[in-house]
């Protein structure tokens, strides 16, 4: 995923259709997920239900919003003896269980352990994530596996550039559930390192490495963040480098998790088939096996470029893939700011034939398949990027009518028609978002992590809803200067210069 890499730990993984429409962009535009990847509904919806979760048929309904009210999730929150704030959802229709650790541990954490030598530790986190499941002081990872094959449960790991998780999906019946949970925070708070595992993941590790240094498009990616990041913890990829990994060592992933997979540093998600009592008394089992800690420090904000900025990187292929972009926003910025920067992606670089960057690029031109656009929303200010990619010959002109697009679209601003169309298209999807229990908990592990209202989910549609073209246009020329844009190219040589572009490097 070219936005935000990860990588995960999982004998039996519980992510899944986490690219779900709806749920692709929310993450996206939070920090978490793809290159061109939030959600609405309502006026009506602007309250949350006080009832568990209904049946999926109330929430994909084809009446239209103004039809009928969406009933979101009634979202609980509270908090451990040890101060860990708790998001829980009763869903008994199922009986399951979703349980999500979240903590302030993703890979911009990596480079906070010194090696004392100033080398490399890019690609600690991912590590980490890699190995927690694969030995225990008593069990290795074959035992740690069929143990929890036994009960039906499934667990994963998984480090991105904002967040570290670690998730569990059980039956309720206490047969399982507690055998399950136990086993999992045995894995978590036990998790040994042999060194034969760090090598096998490594082999592994510098395959992949391999495998994205023979791709454009991860290629292009990288060099990215790595141009428009420079130094701040952004600018590394969440699986490092072949250099960075070789830095790695099993002391620093044991300092890693003793120092940020802590009961201070973590969030709780829990959703399903559970009464708030027995959430409750869930939570404290879980914050009571973990060590206390302290919060991760806040992380610093990214400069901007003051110019634009092309950065060609030779590659031999037919096609150059192609990424523009800058600095964007923070995800606590206004609530009413996101909602009308996320209605602005939907008509600049959505996934409709109707959006502007599709309808220059693609249909008047033929110039690529797809061109998308995205605000990735992190805890410091994630980027804004267009990504596409079309032939080596036409990536100069390319570039030119896309950089003249997004100018045009923030300099004229959008029609009202453009707007309700976009609302209503978001509006109609976005009980997509909440069609099964794995997609609610991963809303709720983003309200934690992010500090958001417990009332996020039942908000957000309505201010996506009142949204109008004043809004659109005000933020687009709050948040973004089409005149500074970074601008990557992967492929064969411009065959004409970029000519906004200040400084071209290799």
């Amino acid at each position: 995923m070219m936005c935000q890499t990860h990588t995960t730990n999982t004998r039996q993984s519980i992510q899944p259709k986490f690219h779900a429409i709806w749920l692709s962009i929310a993450l996206s535009m939070i920090g978490i997920s793809s290159s061109h990847a939030e959600i609405s509904e309502n006026h009506a919806a602007a309250a949350p239900s006080n009832q568990p979760l209904q049946a999926l048929s109330r929430l994909s309904s084809l009446a239209t919003p103004s039809q009928q009210a969406l009933r979101t999730p009634n979202v609980q929150s509270f908090r451990t003896a040890q101060g860990t704030r708790v998001l829980f959802v009763q869903a008994s229709e199922l009986p399951m269980l979703d349980i999500r650790l979240t903590f302030d541990a993703g890979s911009a954490r990596d480079q906070s352990l010194s090696t004392g030598d100033g080398k490399s530790l890019s690609g600690l986190a991912s590590l980490t994530a890699q190995l927690l499941f694969e030995a225990t002081s008593t069990q290795n990872t074959d035992q740690i596996a069929a143990s929890f094959e036994s009960l039906g449960a499934q667990y994963s790991a998984a480090a991105y550039r904002d967040m570290f998780t670690i998730e569990l999906r059980s039956l309720t019946d206490p047969a399982y559930l507690q055998p399950a949970v136990t086993q999992w925070l045995d894995a978590v708070r036990d998790a040994q390192f042999p060194e034969s595992s760090v090598t096998r993941i490594l082999q592994s590790a510098e395959t992949g490495q391999k495998q994205r240094k023979d791709s454009p498009s991860a290629t292009a990616g990288i060099r990215f963040w790595r141009e428009l990041y420079g130094t701040h913890p952004y600018a590394e990829p969440s699986t490092g480098s072949m250099a960075s990994l070789k830095n790695i060592n099993v002391q620093h992933v044991q300092q890693f998790r003793q120092r940020y997979l802590v009961a201070q540093n973590a969030t709780i998600a829990i959703t399903g088939n559970l009464s708030r009592a027995q959430a409750v008394s869930l939570a404290e089992q879980i914050t009571a096996s973990l060590p206390q800690g302290q919060a991760a420090s806040a992380l610093p904000d990214p400069q901007p470029l003051t110019a634009a900025r092309l950065v060609h990187v030779p590659f031999n292929a037919s096609q150059s893939h192609i990424i523009i972009g800058q600095i964007g926003v923070k995800r606590s910025a206004p609530a009413a700011d996101l909602a009308a920067l996320a209605v602005a992606n939907d008509i600049l670089g959505g996934d409709g034939f109707t959006a502007r960057l599709t309808q220059e690029l693609r249909e008047k031109r033929g110039l690529t398949y797809g061109a998308y656009s995205s605000f990735v929303q992190m805890r410091s200010n994630g980027p804004f990027m267009i990504n596409y990619s079309t032939r080596g010959d036409q990536a100069a002109a390319s570039i030119e009518i896309a950089k003249q697009t997004l100018r045009d679209f923030v300099a004229q601003g959008v029609t009202a028609d453009a707007v309700e169309e976009a609302k209503q298209g978001m509006l109609n999807s976005y009980p997509l978002s909440l069609s099964s229990n794995s997609n609610i908990n991963a809303f709720l592990g983003i309200i934690g992590f992010y500090q958001l209202p417990v009332t996020y989910l039942a908000d957000y549609p309505a201010q996506i809803a009142a949204v109008t073209a004043a809004d659109v246009q005000r933020v687009l020329q709050q948040y973004l200067q089409p005149e500074q844009l970074l601008t990557v190219v992967v492929g064969q040589a411009l065959t004409t210069p970029a000519t906004d572009a200040a400084t071209v490097a290799k």
